[in-house]
């Protein structure tokens, strides 16, 4: 995986690997996850985020995973319909019985959200990364995997306006 090998270079990561078991995860979105964003959670296995900035979701877990955040999103689009309109163009994975929409797999500690536009019927390795600062503003789309998303945001000074590379020389990984 070149860009999760990348991202422990830059951020100087040593800790042990954990395999995790994505099965319950993916039963209930009806898909696999991009192989790509497993083989992150697993170098990264550790609770924490990338420059102190970035955060991305488990695999397991009641608050911070992929299941959990994706099952509160389609809850609230469920008990109130408006809230829809906050995934538009898009919609969420699931919300209307379609294989496709945004599943979350981070966000930021300044409320940036990153999703793919997941498509059941695609290779999840071609899933686009889609993201927005803010959750009024429009969403952009970045046809790359999230690990390369996460580098770009770290390493890319003029990587759009998710970049943190500007003001953090060096980037880290921070357990906590």
């Amino acid at each position: 995986m070149e860009w999760v090998d990348r991202l422990v270079t830059v951020t100087g990561w040593n800790a042990e690997s954990v395999e995790f078991d994505w099965s319950d995860t993916e039963s209930a979105l009806g898909t696999p996850l991009p192989t790509d964003f497993k083989e992150l959670r697993t170098r990264f296995a550790a609770w924490g985020a990338f420059s102190d900035h970035v955060l991305v979701l488990e695999a397991q877990g009641e608050s911070e995973s992929v299941q959990t955040a994706h099952a509160s999103l389609l809850r609230s689009v469920r008990e109130n319909p408006d809230n829809q309109r906050i995934f538009e163009p898009f919609g969420l994975l699931g919300a209307n019985g379609e294989g496709k929409g945004l599943v979350q797999w981070g966000y930021s500690f300044i409320e940036e959200e990153y999703y793919w536009l997941a498509d059941t019927s695609q290779d999840p390795a071609t899933w686009p990364v889609v993201a927005r600062v803010d959750p009024l503003e429009a969403f952009q789309r970045f046809d790359m995997t999230a690990s390369e998303f996460v580098y770009r945001v770290l390493m890319e000074a003029d990587f759009s306006v998710f970049n943190v590379a500007a003001t953090i020389e060096t980037p880290y990984y921070r357990a906590y």
